[in-house]
């Protein structure tokens, strides 16, 4: 047992340790497809079989100013990535996209920038997602040509090449916890899912409410009623991939000379999620900034350590993406990431794997090797009560030179019966079972990817649950020793 130097939590190491975005194109639906565990996909995209290396190749020959002879796209077994074509050694050139062919924030279409113009005079309106919102607009006016580009003719075909290769929006959507049903959110038995969920459904409420004024106050609406499009579909479309597939870039030599950059990068988008806080399968081994001057900024991607061809890249996707429960909530997939073992270095930030447990009306997360001090304290505190009495309890905390063990093998004990019962109120049917039983080709409806999804991230919280009670077991009997 150790305290770290933060002193929020208590940790234990075990001896034993365990098409076009509004016109969907057909997409294959696989049974074999696992929602469960994306260690090699991070958006769990279900991909058009037609979609192979030529058109990839044809995408990067339009948006890339230099030849790609690093990358090639990946589209197997339902999955889909960038691996690498040849070795590359470490800080090399992975990928070098020109800005001028991302999608940026501070570039939105005409029609949106005359409606904000009328907003910044409404004292009431306020949306602290604007470059969320203003993205979006960049994307439906992409994809339905509603003003001039300003782009080279090679760069736009690019960019609608790109679009078509979006996945789904049903299932996109259904993949996002912001649109689930409330009966199958609840069955994800995650409370803070649910309260980032709640946050998120007024900011999106916010973000489509500004689209749907500007779209509606344009010159175009009359061309967009013409071909009956769901407006409020249509917006919501366009901000899930702003979710899904924008990132903040910064320089790559920390020099900031203006507020960061929003960008949707075609290409670098297809890079799946990797964890930077462990080395081994499925971390990440790539990392990205911006590199170059004025018009020749570019989007870089450079290889973290060595890469062997034929080797998936990886990008960390930062806080966003841990822990588990926010991954879901801003991407839509659930990552497999690393249970540490007894060898493995511990240290602050590297808790990605944790699960909530409730004890004596209070909420705590522990993850399969730390527990929270508070939650420590608590059973530390009941354990006296119960065993020697609320005057023990009271004597003990006022000794103020021997404060004695909080967590004696009792406390332990305790605490691992009661993440046990956690753990079990968990227990679901493997997420691997149902998808085992045939291998015929199945069709999937939007609640049962989500309730798929709700599946897996409890199965996900049973499992680190279940580590954390065995790693307290194990501690407890190191300590009676």
């Amino acid at each position: 047992m150790f305290l770290p130097q933060f002193v929020a939590s208590l940790a234990f190491v075990s001896k034993n340790p365990k098409s076009s975005i509004f016109s969907p194109t057909p997409y294959l639906k696989e049974s074999r497809i696992e929602l469960h565990q994306t260690t090699k996909s991070s958006h769990n995209e279900i991909i058009d079989s037609a979609l192979q290396d030529p058109t990839f190749e044809d995408l990067c020959n339009n948006l890339l100013k230099e030849p790609q002879d690093t990358i090639s796209l990946l589209t197997n077994d339902g999955e889909r990535g960038i691996v690498a074509k040849k070795n590359i050694e470490k800080d090399g050139c992975i990928l070098k996209i020109p800005l001028s062919s991302c999608i940026r924030d501070d570039q939105p279409p005409s029609w949106f920038e005359e409606q904000k113009m009328d907003d910044d005079f409404n004292p009431n309106h306020f949306n602290p997602s604007e470059w969320a919102v203003r993205l979006a607009a960049s994307l439906i006016d992409l994809d339905l040509s509603l003003s001039d580009s300003k782009d080279t003719p090679q760069v736009l075909e690019g960019r609608k090449m790109w679009l078509k290769m979006m996945p789904d929006p049903k299932l996109l959507s259904a993949s996002l916890p912001i649109h689930w049903k409330e009966d199958i959110l609840a069955s994800a038995k995650c409370t803070a899912l649910e309260i980032a969920n709640d946050s998120a459904y007024f900011a999106r409420y916010e973000a489509v409410a500004s689209l749907e004024s500007a779209l509606k106050a344009s010159a175009s609406f009359d061309t967009i009623n013409e071909k009956g499009l769901d407006i409020n579909r249509l917006c919501n479309n366009a901000l899930d991939l702003v979710q899904t597939r924008s990132c903040r870039v910064e320089r790559i030599d920390g020099v900031q000379l203006s507020p960061p950059l929003r960008v949707i990068a075609p290409i670098f988008d297809f890079i799946n999620h990797g964890s930077s806080n462990y080395n081994g399968e499925g971390s990440s081994n790539a990392y990205f900034g911006l590199e170059g001057e004025d018009d020749e900024k570019s989007l870089v991607v450079r290889a973290r350590r060595e890469i062997s061809a034929n080797d998936q890249i990886y990008i960390d996707y930062g806080d966003s993406a841990r822990p588990t429960w926010r991954c879901l909530q801003s991407y839509g997939f659930i990552p497999n990431y690393k249970t540490q073992g007894q060898e493995d270095e511990l240290f602050e930030g590297s808790d990605e794997c944790v699960a909530e447990v409730f004890y004596n009306g209070g909420r705590y997360e522990v993850s399969t090797h730390t527990i929270p001090t508070d939650l420590v304290e608590a059973a530390y505190a009941a354990y006296l009560e119960e065993e020697k009495g609320a005057e023990a309890f009271g004597a003990n905390e006022s000794d103020e030179n021997e404060p004695g063990n909080i967590f004696p093998p009792e406390v332990a004990l305790r605490l691992a019966k009661r993440i046990s019962d956690a753990a079990f109120d968990l227990v679901i049917e493997h997420p691997e079972s149902d998808s085992k039983k045939n291998d015929e080709v199945i069709s999937f409806d939007e609640d049962t990817i989500a309730a798929e999804l709700a599946k897996a991230l409890r199965w996900s919280q049973h499992k680190v649950l279940l580590a954390c009670a065995v790693g307290l077991r194990d501690y407890a009997a190191q300590e009676s020793q």
